[in-house]
């Protein structure tokens, strides 16, 4: 259950993300809205290959998330106001929790042996 709230959090993540990005440009770009959806698809399939008990998507998916974690602490030191600080620091938090519940939580390395076999 905690795998599927995480993985919740983080397409919410993905669709904030697209959403604010295309409000805030004055015109939509579309080769960027392209990108951002082969993106979010892409995360999905990810996530299948992780509830199908492929270690791959796992490691990927952790070296995405520690790489997103660090982009997203370093960029809470820049000059942005504070209130547009609080997405980053959503995302540092979920992104770190799918590290741990990735590679530490016993519950996930239960189901993950359970589906592998």
């Amino acid at each position: 259950m905690g795998t599927i709230r995480i993985f919740a959090s983080v397409l919410l993540i993905s669709i904030y993300t697209i959403v604010s990005y295309n409000i805030l440009v004055e015109h939509v770009e579309t080769k960027k809205l392209v990108q951002q959806v082969i993106r979010f698809c892409l995360t999905l399939l990810l996530m299948y290959f992780v509830f199908r008990g492929k270690k791959w998507a796992v490691v990927i998916f952790t070296f995405l998330f520690l790489v997103g974690s660090i982009t997203a602490l370093l960029s809470l030191f820049s000059n942005a106001p504070g209130a547009g600080k609080i997405p980053l620091v959503v995302m540092v938090l979920i992104y770190a929790l799918a590290v741990y519940h990735l590679n530490f939580s016993k519950s996930f390395k239960e189901y993950f042996k359970s589906v592998s076999t």
